[in-house]
């Protein structure tokens, strides 16, 4: 596996725990685990590129990844392959430096792909059958950061990342 410099994160079932609240305002809630957002901004820090790609569309999302540093947020998306291969082209990124966490069958494509692909403990079977990683978590309880320290262990890298902390 080449270095993986980009990181793309699905959010609802992966960042979070798949739950959908909604209210008689129209308001929209979701849990974020803040461990995971501890690491995604550590990562974003150290050069990583990370970036949000989510079938559903919401304001709750958008400000979780401006709160963690994350600029490229893209919602409503709902083929996450084609938009992948038009943001390589741009960006000049391949999948030999992807990492991509999902759960679900829309993440499916992408994550037969990428150079490493990781999945919570409560992801679909389909997607646990191609994850290169599956974290004892489920989703929105800790498995992104259990995944992305997997993977930062695997590059070597993971004692420097954390060490932004000492």
């Amino acid at each position: 596996m080449e270095k993986v410099t980009t990181i793309f994160l699905d959010v609802d079932g992966t960042m979070t725990d798949g739950n959908i609240y909604l209210d008689n305002q129209k308001n929209e809630l979701k849990s974020f685990n803040v461990k995971d957002g501890l690491l995604i901004a550590a990562l974003i820090r150290a050069g990583y590129q990370v970036l949000i790609m989510t079938g559903r569309e919401s304001q709750v999302v958008a400000r979780r990844a401006a709160e963690l540093g994350i600029t490229a947020c893209y919602q409503g998306i709902k083929d996450k392959r084609f938009l992948l291969e038009k943001l390589m082209k741009k960006n000049n990124f391949t999948y030999q430096n992807l990492a991509y966490l999902g759960d679900d069958l829309n993440d499916l494509s992408v994550m037969k792909q990428v150079a490493f692909a990781g999945c919570p403990a409560d992801a679909v079977p389909e997607i646990k059958a191609v994850a290169d990683y599956i974290s004892e978590f489920r989703g929105g309880r800790g498995a992104v950061r259990d995944i992305l320290s997997y993977l930062l262990k695997e590059q070597g890298e993971y004692e420097q990342i954390i060490n932004q902390y000492s």
